[in-house]
């Protein structure tokens, strides 16, 4: 198989997930058609600015944008978790529903997941050799029209707010658990099979994300909230 057409199929598959992602919060919330159609043209909007600006940065400064998304990560799997558990927690407990008011944090960019597909368009430019700001079209049509089906669909089924709250829960802790693989590989050209030794930041960090990880499925199961 060309590897150009693998490139392409991989990227389009992660704009895909991320669409689903997005439509998650969408769907669940009950936006109507025009609220959901805004949001996937923001999307375009982000994709045709990417696609342009890909032309015009340095190697460098989209190695630090991808970093620099990574770090926000963390910030986004906490608000995910703890949001989720609020929408979940006063639908089972008091028959209300802010599931309007917490939907944004499955709907916005994710600062990773922008970052990575930032780079992905610039790669797939590069050995496509087509024009970024065509990359850029592509991937916000995808954007608009997979957010507006998904949306659509998810819309039409039934569940209570309850569903987009454990939602938010299990991707949050999904993405709390990615902050171990992403700098691991980030780092996979530098592995060598000489022993070298542990810096204690690194360690503190991983030992931080695993309790964070089991602390927020304990804070969630003393509230009732299966997960």
């Amino acid at each position: 198989m060309d590897f150009t057409w693998l490139a392409a199929s991989g990227v389009l598959v992660g704009i895909i997930i991320f669409a689903l992602k997005v439509s998650l919060g969408c769907g669940l919330a009950s936006l109507s058609r025009r609220e959901v159609l805004l949001i996937a043209a923001g999307y375009l909007g982000i994709s045709l600015f990417m696609g342009v600006a890909v032309e015009l940065l340095p190697d460098d400064l989209l190695t630090t944008a991808l970093d620099a998304g990574v770090a926000l990560h963390l910030l986004v799997a906490m608000l995910l978790v703890a949001l989720g558990v609020m929408t979940a927690r006063d639908w089972n407990s008091h028959r209300h529903d802010i599931s309007r008011k917490t939907f944004w944090v499955l709907s916005m960019p994710c600062p990773a997941c922008l970052a990575a597909s930032f780079i992905s368009c610039s790669f797939l430019a590069e050995i496509a050799k087509i024009d970024a700001w065509k990359i850029g079209v592509v991937v916000g049509l995808l954007f608009f029209f997979s957010i507006a089906a998904f949306s659509g669909f998810l819309g039409r089924i039934k569940r209570a707010p309850s569903a987009m709250g454990h939602a938010m829960i299990f991707l949050g802790l999904f993405y709390l658990m990615s902050m171990l693989i992403i700098p691991a590989y980030l780092n996979s050209q530098k592995i060598s099979f000489v022993p070298t030794d542990l810096q204690f930041m690194e360690v503190a960090y991983s030992y931080l994300t695993i309790l964070s990880i089991v602390g927020l499925g304990f804070i969630a199961r003393k509230r009732g909230i299966p997960i």
